[in-house]
């Protein structure tokens, strides 16, 4: 039988169905077993094959470029050459942004995303490191505390609020300028070797994420709306509510935002959102086999909730779009366009960890974001 037909046969399955338990119900039956595993093996190795994968080479690809033109701009300390790095930096961040969602199973396990960028960066760790005696190697920083170093380490290196020239300065003019490149450049080093690292996690984990097909919370499609959850939580409240004052009785702090000395965050919240909509649609590219959450709502005659969890993503589009300049701008001047969309990335919260893990039979985990 091949996927259309497939395909057919599973809606018209999704259209008997009377209410969301019967999908789990019904999987007693083997026949019907059969098709859901046939569509939960090829939604996860879709995630793996179009996401993943290309992800995580992109992202081994473009930490590379950024530790080469972060050793150009150690030689030759100009002001365009700061701005070469701090383009590629940009450019290793909207991978990784996309490529963060996927931080689970064995891969969380190893905590290699904390080594990868962990924020807020300790400045004051940063700054006691490029001050001390210790050589600035790979093997220092493997040593030290992952808020001291990874892509936020480097973002705090490479800008400033107060412009390039004063940035340049700190590598050219500081006491410890010598130093400080050493520590950028190690940096860069190390960032290159954990892409490297997690592109071969990966690899090495690719038959136990797209084989495991049970409901329970060691089942990968549990894992990956726990993921969705997670994420978005953290958008919440990390990444808006905390700047927006939502924790100290409304005093907005826009050095709560993430890539806050590059001014980055607005676009940050855009890889999450494309990240998040890719992964519930399955539409990572135009190959076979495009399987996304769309289908299972689909299967269990859940069609028009689909539809509204589409529509909610437009919405968080809609209120991100009406960001004006960035968001560290925006959050002063404009608040309450940040607060709209803080609360559109709720409603799709509910939408995805109450409705949609309730209809597919998903157990919601607790992370550190819980409690918003």
């Amino acid at each position: 039988m091949n996927f259309s037909i497939k395909k057919v046969y599973i809606a018209i399955l999704g259209v008997t169905a009377i209410a969301s338990s019967l999908f789990i119900s019904c999987e007693e039956d083997s026949e019907y077993t059969s098709e859901v595993q046939f569509y939960k093996k090829n939604q996860l190795t879709n995630i793996y094959d179009n996401a993943i994968v290309p992800l995580s080479a992109d992202f081994v690809k473009q930490t590379g470029e950024l530790e080469v033109s972060i050793s150009l701009f150690k030689e030759q300390t100009t002001l365009a050459n700061l701005q070469n790095i701090q383009k590629q930096w940009k450019d290793v961040q909207m991978v990784w942004k996309q490529l963060e969602l996927y931080d689970l199973g064995e891969i969380a396990n190893t905590f290699i995303s904390f080594e990868i960028n962990r924020w807020p960066a300790d400045i004051a760790k940063i700054n006691a490191n490029i001050e001390g005696t210790a050589v600035l190697n790979t093997n220092f920083i493997a040593s030290i505390g992952s808020s001291s170093k990874g892509i936020s380490g480097i973002e705090y290196l490479i800008f400033s609020p107060e412009g390039n020239e004063v940035v340049l300065d700190t590598f050219t003019g500081s006491e410890n300028a010598a130093r400080r490149l050493e520590y950028l450049l190690a940096l860069s080093t190390n960032l290159k070797i954990k892409s490297t690292d997690l592109q071969k996690l990966w690899k090495d984990n690719k038959e136990g994420f797209v084989n495991a097909l049970e409901n329970g919370i060691n089942g990968s499609q549990n894992q990956v709306i726990n993921a969705m959850v997670t994420l978005i939580e953290e958008i919440i409240i990390s990444k808006l509510g905390n700047a927006l004052g939502d924790t100290n009785g409304g005093r907005i702090e826009p050095k709560r935002l993430e890539a806050f000395y590059s001014g980055f965050s607005k676009e940050i919240l855009q890889q999450h959102l494309m990240a998040l909509e890719k992964c519930f649609t399955g539409d990572f590219s135009k190959t076979p086999f495009r399987v996304g959450f769309t289908d299972f709502l689909t299967l269990i005659g859940n069609e028009k909730f689909s539809d509204k969890i589409s529509t909610q993503f437009s919405v968080c589009q809609t209120k991100l779009d009406a960001i004006n300049g960035t968001l560290q701008e925006e959050i002063i001047v404009n608040p309450q366009s940040v607060i709209e969309l803080k609360d559109s990335f709720r409603d799709l919260l509910v939408l995805i960890k109450v409705d949609m893990a309730n209809i597919l039979g998903s157990t919601i985990t607790f992370n550190d974001n819980d409690g918003d």
